[in-house]
């Protein structure tokens, strides 16, 4: 607990973290209220004996070790509820685990994999099982690994399975450099990834449509040690199917016969139990997954550690309340207590009337980002061609509220976002952020600028650069999502509202320049037709003033003639001007189409990838081969 907390601070922070559990003090006051009663009504002698000779016959003062008892039980049941709603006026920073379990899959892609024995072939199959084991890891570290004649690492171990869900789609066999099958290379880069991280329960995955005999011991010699066990999924069948080819025939051996690509699930089936795995074949269900994931999915505290991550929850002082019923149940033991108690306490809830059933709400924190914003809330939903309108603005709510006695301002601001009126969440949240994103969502861009000003962390930039350009000042919001860049430069969501902003910024700029052009043609016109309005003027004047007139005609064509060629030195400059912006925007155009291109196809990135590592190593032989021994 935070020893420096004052007293203001404490009472304002004050609430329940379980409110609902108040209402078990109703039953309290129904069980007090009823032992008044019966307490009024007095003994069976009341009825028999005449009001006047009670106060000689029976003594009419109660003994008050009588009550004790039931003045004890109110006691105890009051404070057992308070323990149970949980009182809590300050928040603790605990650490957050994480959990140690590391999974490389291998994925092959020879030829084989085109072989159409499943439905549509082997390779789309395996790349939906792929995609069943990251929705099925919610936890963890996963590796991709993929082979053919040699094994590229498509990404190493993460626990962004987001990534990972973005590279699949592009995997198939057209895309390894090297053609053959080699999973003894891929096995030996996942035995280094797995080493590298220092893996406490580290396995291996193997999604193959057959293993060449002589890799085996190549593989054993790998795993020897049964630090990582290797589990393999065998995708095909003992009939196998012929390998289509691009010319719309099937690959054929050097004898012109037709490969026909068959599964020799023995030689799978014995390899995995020698490494210490498990071989099922590949399903259409999640049987196999289960089955192969099913010792990863059993929770062990010793495979958890703790992350760099903290957050900090509320402090649940109720079990304090507890050491003061300690004293007090001790009472309990004194002899006929207890049995009085229960008879009164069960005559009491039997002659009570069923209490309601309440559902218990949770409080949850309003999400700010995406680590920004809520999903709504994103900049990259915005179209491109242009920003959302102005939300209508609501009245906020005023009066008094019951839920004000049990919860904390920012509680009650997240219930009125939940209910769709950020308009009165925004006069609630006291937390910047919070109310940096009510004003957000009820179209106050002024006032959400103004509260993620406040902030320095990269959320608070990314969130700024969102309302900035809602609020159409295109060059700060630029300003505000490059200090995102500068603190993480891969922030994708950043580089994508950027790349939007810039947009609107060149078509603002470029529309203020058409209406500027568009002002001085028309003051060009103006120009002209005033000038042919005074020449009509002077040519309806009397004939004595010709001669004047020619003289001063002839004055003002000498005056126009210079001012003539300055507005056509002018215009040059102007359509030159013109004609270079032009070029600029269609070589930015013509790069902004380059990059789209590329990133819609991560095949070929991991294409080019793969063709520059495989390089790589060819040079490293030759040179390794050159040595002089």
């Amino acid at each position: 607990m935070n020893d420096s907390l004052t007293l203001t601070q404490a009472l304002t922070d004050f609430h329940f973290l379980r409110p609902l559990w108040l209402l078990a003090l109703l039953p309290a006051l129904f069980f007090v209220r009823r032992l008044w009663q019966l307490d009024a009504q007095g003994t069976a002698w009341h009825k028999v004996i005449d009001q006047t000779l009670l106060p000689y016959l029976l003594n009419s003062t109660k003994n008050s070790s009588q009550r004790l008892p039931l003045y004890l039980l109110m006691v105890v049941w009051t404070l057992s509820v308070l323990a149970l709603a949980g009182p809590t006026w300050s928040k603790q920073t605990q650490p957050v685990q994480q959990r140690q379990d590391a999974l490389v899959i291998v994925l092959d892609l020879t030829l084989g994999m085109f072989a159409n024995d499943f439905e549509p072939n082997r390779i789309t199959i395996a790349r939906r099982k792929i995609m069943d084991i990251l929705d099925a890891r919610t936890e963890g570290q996963t590796a991709l690994i993929v082979y053919g004649g040699e094994a590229h690492m498509v990404t190493p171990l993460t626990d962004d399975s987001i990534s990972i869900r973005a590279m699949v789609p592009a995997l198939n066999p057209n895309i390894m450099p090297v053609i053959g099958n080699n999973p003894g290379h891929a096995v030996e880069m996942a035995r280094a990834l797995m080493d590298e991280a220092a893996a406490v329960n580290g396995r291996i995955l193997l999604i193959t449509a057959g293993i060449p005999e002589e890799q085996n011991n190549e593989i054993w010699d790998t795993l020897n040690d049964g630090r990582y066990p290797l589990n393999i999924i065998g995708i095909g069948s003992a009939q196998g199917a012929p390998i289509p080819a691009a010319n719309g025939d099937f690959l054929r051996d050097s004898n012109g016969e037709m490969v026909v690509s068959t599964l020799n699930r023995a030689n799978l089936v014995t390899l995995s139990e020698q490494v210490g795995g498990q071989y099922r074949d590949i399903s259409i269900d999640s049987s196999d997954i289960e089955a192969i994931l099913a010792d990863s999915l059993l929770a062990d505290a010793d495979n958890y550690l703790e992350a760099d991550e903290e957050v900090e929850l509320w402090y649940d002082a109720g079990p304090w309340l507890l050491i003061l019923l300690v004293p007090l149940c001790a009472l309990c033991f004194r002899r006929g207590w207890i049995l009085q108690l229960a008879i009164i306490s069960g005559a009491l809830l039997l002659a009570a009337p069923p209490q309601p059933a309440w559902a218990q709400q949770t409080n949850t924190p309003i999400p700010l980002s995406d680590d920004g914003m809520t999903d709504e809330m994103m900049m990259n939903q915005v179209p491109v061609s242009g920003l959302p309108g102005i939300a209508i603005v609501q009245e906020p709510q005023t009066g008094f509220d019951i839920r004000s006695l049990w919860l904390n301002r920012d509680q009650r601001g997240v219930r009125a976002m939940q209910n769709d009126d950020p308009v009165t969440a925004s006069t609630l949240f006291e937390n910047t952020a919070w109310r940096g994103a009510a004003n957000y969502r009820s179209g106050n861009y002024a006032g959400a600028i103004a509260e993620f000003s406040l902030g320095e962390d990269l959320d608070s930039h990314f969130n700024l650069g969102n309302a900035l350009a809602f609020a159409e000042r295109f060059e700060e919001s630029i300003a505000a999502y490059q200090s995102v860049l500068d603190m993480q430069p891969d922030h994708a969501d950043a580089l994508k509202n950027k790349e939007i902003v810039e947009r609107l910024l060149e078509e603002q700029q470029q529309q203020e320049e058409e209406e500027q052009q568009q002002e001085q043609q028309e003051q060009e016109e103006q120009q002209q037709q005033q000038a042919e309005d005074e020449e009509g003027e002077q040519q309806e004047q009397a004939p004595e003033q010709e001669e004047q007139q020619e003289q001063q005609e002839q004055q003002e064509s000498e005056e126009q003639e210079p001012t003539e060629q300055q507005e056509e030195s002018e215009n040059d400059n102007a359509n030159s001007q013109q004609r270079a912006n032009t070029e600029v925007e269609e070589d930015q155009e013509s790069l902004e189409q380059f990059l789209r291109r590329i990133e819609d196809d991560p095949g070929e990135l991991l294409q080019r990838k793969f063709q520059f590592e495989s390089r790589r190593r060819m040079i490293e032989r030759r040179a390794a081969s050159q040595v002089p021994r």
